[in-house]
């Protein structure tokens, strides 16, 4: 058989391109957790392990090239451009008014600010699950929530954590979500198959995220129904509500998300013209929500590029293959294939950030490996493992596009330190650990595996 040639190789070989990766993300922890650093302390971690890349590849004018090639990927400009018209949106919605018309709906109706972050939810999982795309739904209720949470003195972190939580939701479940059809596809299932047989797993944890986040809200809230001050003369601009609406329709229908962002994004110019929120001077100045919008994104965007350039290290010298190769001889028992499975997931979303580039990759493998145990559970379950962990786990990684956009906008919110990063909600994602925890009792125990005769 012939050996498959790579674009770069590694003083030191496979060892080595993982050590970058590993150096990589010990580095990001290291920033986040020991020096409370937040999104611009991950550029650091990334741009040291790119230069430890760079020291130990044998070619280094391929190793150049290779992380070029990553970063002409049409996927690389069209998260970069969502981030930033995601950042605009989010300061547009802002200068509307229309987080102060909501203050004054909230006091018109005496809702309990404690009840905000299970409302978040549950709005998050309505849109994901309609559209199927968690960064999509977070670009849009973030704008919205995660500023009336500033203004109503809401735990921000439990805020974003609920707003991530609903967003994997939809994500994990929706039949049009890329990662349902990247599992059912690689597992050689039907969609409708593979959204029957998760359904029970996601109402499960969806419903006990939905109880924690009214305990939780309920006891960190002082009880705002008294406290809001409410100016009416901003009913007006609850009209906005309809842009996020707009936004989910049109994805819903097949758009793009960039194109969607773009016309929701000339949608909220025109309102604001029109109801005169927004003085045309202020519109149209270099202090204008337009480009202060697309600026606060630009650290988001940054990250993303050096993370993309650092997935090629692994990729473009063969490790990640090789990775594949000796796992899949490591299965003795389906607990085992089940526990490889559920890994792979893991270690795929944290390598590349991203859940439906995992399940692609690791996809074929996991099937070679539950093609021998197919009369203890059929290849819907395998499918449901991979969706339900790189979802789950997409969703707690710092690095991850859920993380980076909902930390870009919160950080915008006055009141909010740039210091805040995904530590602040990592421990209100409700649902993101709840899908890995269930799973992982699922496989320890047998529950739910499709036992032969």
């Amino acid at each position: 058989m012939e050996k498959k040639e790579y674009a770069v190789s590694y003083y030191g070989g496979h060892v080595s391109a993982w050590l970058c990766v590993v150096v990589a993300i010990a580095g990001i922890m290291f920033m986040l957790l020991g020096l409370g650093g937040g999104t611009k302390s991950m550029m650091v971690a990334l741009f040291f392990a790119l230069v430890l890349g760079l020291i130990l590849a044998k070619d280094r004018k391929a190793y150049g090239e290779e992380m070029l090639n990553g970063l002409r990927e049409s996927m690389v400009c069209i998260i970069c451009v969502a981030f930033f018209m995601s950042g605009l949106l989010s300061a547009l919605l802002r200068s509307s008014g229309l987080i102060e018309a909501m203050i004054w709906m909230v006091a018109q109706f005496h809702i309990n600010t404690g009840f905000l972050p299970v409302v978040a939810f549950l709005i998050c999982v309505i849109i994901s699950t309609a559209c199927g795309t968690s960064t999509g739904t977070v670009t849009a209720v973030s704008a919205v929530m995660c500023p009336l949470a500033g203004e109503l003195d809401i735990n921000m972190g439990l805020m974003c954590g609920a707003i991530i939580s609903g967003s994997i939701f939809g994500d994990n479940l929706a039949p049009i979500s890329d990662t349902t059809i990247a599992s059912s596809q690689t597992q050689g299932i039907t969609v409708q198959e593979a959204v029957r047989t998760r359904l029970p797993y996601s109402l499960i944890v969806g419903a006990i995220s939905a109880v924690l986040y009214v305990v939780i809200g309920l006891s960190q809230s002082s009880g705002g129904r008294a406290a809001i001050d409410a100016d009416p003369s901003t009913a007006p601009s609850l009209v906005f509500l309809i842009v996020p609406v707009i936004l989910i329709l049109l994805m819903a229908r097949g758009w793009g998300l960039v194109s969607a962002l773009l016309l929701s994004n000339a949608l909220v110019v025109a309102l604001c013209l029109i109801l005169g929120v927004v003085d045309p001077v202020v519109l149209f100045s270099d202090d204008s929500p337009i480009s202060s919008g697309m600026i606060s994104m630009a650290n988001v965007a940054i990250v993303s590029c050096l993370i993309v350039m650092m997935i090629q290290i692994p990729t473009k010298s063969g490790a990640m293959d090789a990775f594949a190769r000796w796992i899949i001889t490591k299965c003795k028992t389906i607990r085992s294939a089940e526990l490889v499975a559920y890994c792979m997931a893991v270690f795929g979303v944290i390598a590349t950030h991203s859940s439906t580039n995992t399940i692609i990759f690791t996809g074929p493998f996991v099937r070679k490996l539950m093609d021998d145990y197919q009369e203890e559970a059929d290849h819907s379950r395998s499918a449901n493992i991979l969706d339900a962990v790189a979802c789950g786990t997409n969703g707690l990684i710092p690095h991850g596009n859920p993380a980076l956009v909902i930390t870009g906008v919160a950080t915008g919110v006055a009141g909010v330190p740039a210091s805040f990063s995904f530590l602040d909600f990592l421990g209100y994602n409700y649902h993101c650990w709840g899908l890995l925890i269930i799973f992982l009792l699922s496989i320890l125990t047998g529950i739910g595996r499709k036992r032969g005769k």
